[in-house]
């Protein structure tokens, strides 16, 4: 079980919404928002599907914020920052996703691609920031 879930106070079964070799994905109830944690490798197809399934929880539990952990995910291909630019955000927003933190790891490939869609994602109507450490990537989404 990740350490992330451990901090999970009176969640039930329905709070996890993946729980998978690449990602650990529930429901972070003190933000009202979701809460992923990249665990490994994912395929384009995991990838896709995981940020897939959060936008129907983004658009079924009215969650304005997303904190998305990717210090252990080692990829992210031109294609899927394309699709997550050109698709997903657009697709989130509209869902009523408000606010998103994404950790990242301090080296990396995975660092560079998520550096480098913030850059081109600053038009966004989403309010986003990336950050080195979980504490305050939660503390930021839960702010009022």
């Amino acid at each position: 079980m990740p350490s992330s879930a451990l901090n999970v106070s009176g969640s039930s079964a329905n709070d996890v919404f993946v729980d998978e070799p690449w990602l650990f994905m529930r429901w972070d109830q003190p933000s009202g928002g979701i809460f992923a944690e990249w665990k490994a490798f994912a395929t384009s197809e995991e990838f896709r599907g995981a940020l897939t399934k959060a936008i129907e929880i983004i658009r079924d539990r009215h969650a304005m914020c997303f904190v998305n952990d990717t210090r252990k995910l080692e990829l992210i291909t031109d294609e899927d920052q394309r699709w997550i630019l050109q698709t997903w955000t657009p697709q989130a927003v509209s869902a009523g996703l408000k606010r998103i933190a994404i950790v990242i790891a301090r080296t990396g490939l995975s660092k560079m691609a998520v550096e480098e869609m913030f850059k081109e994602q600053a038009s966004a109507r989403v309010e986003s920031r990336t950050f080195d450490a979980l504490p305050d990537a939660m503390q930021w989404v839960s702010r009022p």
